[in-house]
């Protein structure tokens, strides 16, 4: 049979049916169905009144559905007969407004419901109809009604509409994930699951939501269909755990299946169970059995395939939830003798959110979050099964009364159930939260060397974080993702660190979640934080080195080149102390309160006339700046630095007779001139001389801008924005 495996259902379908065709013809059967369904329900003839129960058990007009009901009739009043003029009325029981005649216990009680439905639905045909009314503490009346041809679709209730959408959603969603995966026998069962729910639901909206009466055969018409398509929902379900994710019988038994379910539809139609609630109710229940036999089974079969599993454990859940609902909410109750739960319209609700939970878990839609949303939904379900039994216990049990048992019930849940499920999550959810001991392991993989060791230490964070059961280098993007369903989650590479996939979480025994994709980005982001982190500090001290070097060298070098062309011993130990003064001034890179412009300019007009008039050179020194101005230690330290390198290059290199220096102070800028007189330089040597080039640098680090030529004798022009010192502001 095509429900064994998914390469017969290929067969069964036809390889070539393309998924238009299927969405097509779903959406034509249940456009079919539900126009059958609006048929017989507006042609059937129609008093305008919704019935109800009183809290005595008599028959009540709970409203009026038509404007034309003659004015005796009122809200309230007690309908105790129906009849037609001439003739014997007809007394009413509750047991006529029924909704679901499968919950009748005993098919003697089936058989005098179907007979009184007749004999009702042959006087509400008639074109006058006598209502025998009572209101309270009055004498009985009698009023004559026409009954209209048809019903108004306005006046039906909303478990009727709710069945018809579930119907139709049931038929096109098994349709869709059938176009969707049309070799797969998986989706066969589930669109059988799909069709069996709409063959149920359309059935039952009809008698269920009906006036008073239908006619007796359309009515056991109904019921018989909505039985096949209930026990062919069944059918399918097991037969789908049958074969999903692993076929665990013999092809024969999923027609087996089917061929027990008809046989006990069918024995079922004949009377042949000791009672009318075992012989509707008994299979539902021994397929809920089944089915949860079958996953238990498929779980254990897929324990090794994590895949697999969240899908199973997904709409596992759905199916065992949902079952469970309707088997303890209507079946379990009639089983015992007592009132069921819920109505059928809205019993097929909540069918309706099983069977999308379980269209998601063969449609395999984000299978990497359904562990976590399995837990939630199974927690809470289960909690409210435990608050519901607790008590029921309390009241029931122990006979206290109602009020203090659900409080007991509820403090007893909060108090122990609920950290008992918060722990449980913590535990199958896997990877701690990141804490501090994380961080510090974070930072010293980014200290490390790079090299081996450092990639070691990170694989080794990312195993004891997710425990894969592999963890090779991959080509990968700037940010962690699941891929394959979550069989795999991808770890973004930084600077020395390579792109990662890891596959098979927490030793294969589950998927990656979302949430594992978070964390690791968390990671990730720690990581290239203090790896960037760690590159800024070492390129910090890459240019504090840089920075003495070039001091050391424009400065201390031209102090002591000043000292070796001094013939004056204490002109020399003058020079020695202001040498120390700028080393130590290197060393600290005090930045002070500030320097006066131009006691600065008067110092280093000194100190380059005389180092130039021991190498012979004259001097020509031009300063227009303010006496009041204030400059910053730092840019102090680079106006000295900038000229005593360029009188040194001078004095050195240059072949000139004389410098010229002009410095000027202008809309909060210092303008800097240097030129001599000598043989210059080639263009080669803007990028080979280390001076050059630290006067590039410093003026650059003040955000000035600077142009250096060597044609026709050495020119440097430098512009800077003034750094005025705190004290200046």
């Amino acid at each position: 049979m095509a429900l064994a495996s998914g390469s017969h259902s290929g067969i069964l379908l036809g390889i070539r049916t393309s998924p238009i065709v299927i969405l097509t013809a779903a959406l034509a059967i249940a456009l079919l169905a539900t126009g059958i369904s609006l048929y017989l329900v507006a042609s059937q003839s129609w008093l305008g009144v919704k019935l109800g129960l009183d809290t005595d058990g008599a028959v009540v007009i709970e409203s009026l559905q038509r404007a034309d009901i003659p004015i005796q009739i009122t809200p309230g009043d007690r309908l105790q007969a129906v009849g037609v003029p001439g003739s014997e009325p007809v007394a009413l029981q509750p047991l006529d407004i029924t909704e679901e005649p499968d919950t009748l216990e005993t098919y003697d009680l089936l058989n005098t419901f179907w007979f009184r439905q007749k004999a009702l639905s042959n006087i509400l045909a008639r074109p006058v109809v006598v209502l025998h009314l009572q209101n309270a503490g009055e004498e009985p009346y009698e009023v004559a009604v026409s009954p209209a041809d048809g019903r108004a679709l306005s006046s039906l209730p909303p478990e009727y509409w709710i069945q018809i959408a579930v119907g139709i959603a049931g038929t096109l969603i098994g349709a869709w994930i059938l176009a969707l995966r049309r070799r797969d026998a998986s989706a066969l069962c589930l669109f059988l699951t799909g069709l069996g729910l709409m063959i149920s639901a359309l059935a039952s909206s009809i008698y269920t939501t009906r006036e008073l009466a239908i006619q007796g055969e359309l009515f056991r018409v109904l019921g018989f269909i909505n039985q096949s398509g209930t026990y062919s929902f069944g059918a399918a379900l097991i037969c789908l755990f049958l074969n999903y994710p692993n076929r665990i019988v013999p092809r024969g038994v999923p027609l087996l299946i089917w061929t027990v379910s008809l046989i006990w539809i069918v024995a079922n139609q004949f009377q042949l169970f000791p009672s009318q609630a075992a012989g509707t109710y008994g299979l539902m229940a021994i397929d809920f059995a089944l089915i949860g036999i079958c996953i238990a089974i498929q779980i254990y079969l897929s324990r090794k395939d994590p895949l697999a599993r969240a899908a199973l454990g997904w709409f596992g859940l759905f199916v065992l939830c949902g079952t469970g609902v309707f088997v303890f909410a209507i079946a379990a109750p009639l089983l015992l003798g007592l009132e069921p739960g819920m109505s059928q319209g809205q019993a097929f609700g909540i069918i309706l959110l099983i069977y999308v939970g379980l269209a998601l878990g063969v449609a395999r839609y984000r299978l990497f979050d359904l562990g976590t949303w399995a837990f939630r939904l199974g927690t809470y379900f289960l909690g409210a099964l435990l608050l519901i039994g607790l008590d029921a216990f309390l009241i029931y049990g122990v006979a206290i009364e109602r009020a203090p048992a659900f409080g007991i019930a509820l403090l007893t849940v909060a108090l122990i159930y609920l950290p008992f499920r918060d722990y449980l999550g913590r535990r199958l959810r896997g990877g701690e939260a990141l804490n501090s001991s994380r961080f510090r392991q974070i930072v010293d993989i980014a200290l490390t060397r790079a090299g081996r060791e450092q990639t070691g230490e990170w694989h080794r964070l990312l195993n004891d974080y997710f425990n894969p059961l592999t963890l090779e280098s991959a080509d990968w993007g700037a940010s962690a993702a699941l891929i394959d369903d979550g069989l795999a989650l991808m770890i973004p590479g930084h600077r020395t660190l390579q792109p990662l996939k890891l596959s098979y979480a927490n030793g294969g025994r589950r998927l990656f979640s979302q949430q594992d994709a978070e964390r690791a980005q968390e990671l990730i982001d720690l990581m290239r934080h203090a790896l960037d982190s760690r590159d800024a500090h070492e390129q910090g001290v890459k240019q504090e080195r840089g920075r003495i070097a070039r001091d050391l060298h424009d400065n201390i070098g031209a102090q002591l080149l000043r000292t070796l062309h001094s013939n004056d011993p204490q002109r020399k130990d003058a020079i020695v102390g202001e040498t120390l003064a700028d080393l130590r001034e290197i060393i600290s890179n005090a930045q002070g309160h500030g320097i006066g412009l131009e006691e600065i300019l008067a110092e280093l007009r000194f100190e380059t006339d005389e180092r130039l008039a021991l190498a012979g050179l004259h001097l020509e020194w031009a300063a227009d700046c303010s006496s009041a101005t204030a400059v910053s230690a730092g840019l102090a330290h680079t106006l000295r630095s900038i000229i005593r390198e360029a009188a040194s290059n001078t004095i050195r290199h240059a072949r000139a007779t004389g410098l010229k220096v002009e410095i000027s102070e202008r809309q909060n800028r210092i303008d800097l001139l240097i030129i001599d007189d000598g043989i210059g330089f080639p263009d080669e040597t803007l990028q080979s001389s280390r001076g050059l080039n630290n006067i590039n640098l410093r003026t650059l680090t003040h955000g000035g801008s600077v142009a250096i030529s060597g044609r026709n004798g050495a020119r440097i022009e430098a512009s800077f924005p003034m750094e005025r010192s705190a004290v200046n502001g």
